[in-house]
């Protein structure tokens, strides 16, 4: 999970959430399964389906995050790397 503790927020920097896996369980994969949960102001939390991202590659786990949204990228196992929103 990222972050370890708490909570993003979506910027104005980006109107999506990118992740780019370096390794994924120990190098044995080539690829990590992502998914995106919110957490907003009011109604319940929600999370969209995993998506299968290419280690080595920036690819979208949530399109359209409106700035200030509060969320969690969740991976399915362990992997390393960088995330863009």
């Amino acid at each position: 999970m990222w972050p370890a503790s708490g909570y993003a927020y979506a910027t104005s920097n980006c109107n999506d959430i990118n992740v780019k896996p370096s390794i994924a369980a120990g190098g044995g994969f080539d690829f990590v399964p992502v998914r995106t949960c919110f957490y907003p102001t009011s109604g319940s939390s929600y999370c969209n389906a995993y998506r299968e991202i290419t280690v080595g590659t920036w690819s979208l786990a949530a399109t359209d995050v409106k700035d200030g949204t509060r969320f969690i990228v969740q991976f399915q196992f362990s992997t390393k790397g960088s995330i863009a929103y």
